[in-house]
């Protein structure tokens, strides 16, 4: 689907890369990491200065103004929509740009303005609209001719709650129909609930590509157990924890999760005592990136 192949471009330096379709891929970094010159390059909006950037087996530069139906771009800071137009006009003029058929634009129209919530507003012009509410129409429009590649850029910026579920359950299912998504975000919550793949760069170099699970456990694989016991504290002295502390009734344990499985340690508690409550925390995706960037091997986060 994407392969970036020696690229330079500004702060990217012989980036080398392969996104498959049917994949959302997370793309992670502080600002001036590179994140919106690789979206660009993906665009076609820019040309690398060296190597090869191939999207759906063509150079995107080549093919600019040629193939807008495969692709759906929404940029953090770049507008989408004409200001002095209202939302549906707006509407209809992609759909002559994507040469929608009418039977499909209706259906997409209905579906996305109910699911994203920009129908009650559709006759207000974009100019009018508050932040939250030209988000959602700018990413119904990204998503209105259903492109076989989405590329979201802080998409969730501006919106409530459920603006922001609402579009994480779109991209959900477009990864389960086989079509490509991807994301820049700095809410961690949007990367760590939508993509099975994470990118995360660092001053125009891929410090990490793959897929989630696998960075957790390459990078924050401990996690921490607590629980509240009946009966006694059983014997954990065989456990291989990294450390553990008792309170009364309730017992802390800190362990590493590539060793032994929270299933692993309840197992061996629950022959031994009864367990009132149980919790387990795992590091967050915000802990992961912040380990990665300051480059320790073994932070303890707890």
């Amino acid at each position: 689907m994407i392969s970036f192949e020696n690229v330079d471009k500004f702060i990217l330096a012989n980036m080398c890369v392969h996104i498959p379709k049917g994949v959302t891929v997370g793309l992670i970094g502080a600002t001036g990491s590179g994140k919106t010159t690789f979206i660009k390059l993906i665009c076609g909006l820019l040309a690398p200065d060296k190597g090869n950037v191939y999207v759906m087996d063509h150079e995107p530069v080549s093919m600019l103004g040629k193939r807008e139906a495969e692709l759906g771009v929404l940029f953090a800071q770049l507008p989408s929509l004409q200001t002095e137009e209202t939302v549906v006009n707006n509407f209809h003029s992609l759909k002559l740009i994507y040469r929608l058929k009418e039977s499909f634009f209706e259906k997409s129209y209905k579906t996305l303005s109910e699911r994203l919530g920009f129908g009650g507003f559709q006759y207000e012009k974009i100019g009018n609209l508050s932040m939250g509410q030209r988000r959602r129409a700018e990413l119904g429009a990204a998503l209105i001719h259903n492109p076989r590649l989405l590329l979201l850029d802080e998409p969730t910026i501006g919106l409530d709650m459920n603006g922001k579920e609402a579009i994480r359950a779109l991209i959900k299912e477009r990864e389960a129909k086989g079509l490509t998504n991807i994301v820049t975000s700095h809410d961690m919550s949007d990367i760590s609930d939508v993509c099975s793949r994470i990118c995360i760069l660092d001053k125009g170099r891929i410090c990490y590509y793959g897929r989630s699970d696998i960075l957790f456990r390459k990078y924050a694989p401990v996690d921490v157990m607590q629980l509240t016991l009946q009966g006694g504290i059983p014997d954990i002295e065989d456990l291989p924890v990294k450390s553990y502390h008792i309170d009364g009734d309730k017992l802390k344990l800190i362990y590493n999760s590539n060793q032994i499985t929270s299933a692993e340690i309840l197992k061996v508690i629950l022959s031994k005592a009864s367990i009132k409550e149980v919790s387990i925390k795992k590091p967050n995706l915000a802990d992961v990136i912040m380990k990665i960037e300051r480059g320790i091997a073994d932070e303890q986060f707890y």
